[in-house]
């Protein structure tokens, strides 16, 4: 499966740092800093681990794991001496993973860039425990002034070249679309960011 990502792999997170801008980066990583009582996490998506770390105090065991070879290595290095976190290659779609696995399933940035999102969410579904959590999170163009989106495109543009043909403005209304008829009971749904904003919901997987 071709990964465009694996060429920004040494300087992802800074590439991320200026295309989005370090203020709502930090706010995000802030919110989700606040999350307490995480248990076993699957991360999908980790990239360099800008995320993981949001995380090493709130959960027993961190599994973070990226299709990118590039990007584990990264994470994997980044991450060495946290006893707790397991760095590995997975694929979203089909996640090496048993039913029921993890207490929490955190996704960043990838349901408004991969092709099919709602195959990726049937996979955490699966992996999740009775009553376990998923919280994803996805930069948008959604909610942002004309000014600002302009300013996004450019930098995003500047950085990684041409968005895939698969991305699609995420939107709150959306995510819970997504999300609602695999089983999962929606808690909340919403924008975050001052310049740039994301969305950010989190939901409970139904215990039947």
């Amino acid at each position: 499966m071709s990964n465009k990502w694996e060429a920004f792999a040494k300087d992802f997170e800074q590439s991320n740092n200026y295309v989005v801008g370090i203020k709502d980066i930090n706010l995000v990583k802030s919110e989700l800093s606040l999350l307490a009582d995480l248990g076993s996490v699957l991360e999908l998506g980790c990239g360099n681990g800008t995320y993981t770390e949001c995380f090493l105090d709130s959960a027993t065991t961190i599994t973070a794991t990226d299709i990118s070879d590039q990007m584990v290595t990264i994470t994997f290095d980044r991450f060495a001496q946290q006893d707790h976190v397991n760095v590995e290659v997975a694929d979203c779609f089909k996640l090496q993973y048993a039913d029921a696995s993890f207490d929490t399933v955190f996704m960043a940035n990838l349901l408004h860039v991969i092709p099919s999102p709602e195959q990726a969410l049937a996979e955490c579904f699966r992996v999740l425990k009775a009553g376990g959590r998923l919280i994803v999170l996805s930069f948008t163009l959604h909610g942002m002034t004309w000014l600002n989106q302009l300013m996004l495109k450019y930098r995003y543009s500047r950085k990684y070249g041409t968005k895939s043909t698969s991305s699609i403005t995420l939107t709150p209304q959306l995510a819970i679309e997504m999300i609602q008829p695999l089983g999962f009971k929606v808690s909340s749904s919403c924008l975050m960011g001052a310049n740039v904003k994301a969305v950010y919901l989190r939901a409970e997987k139904v215990d039947k």
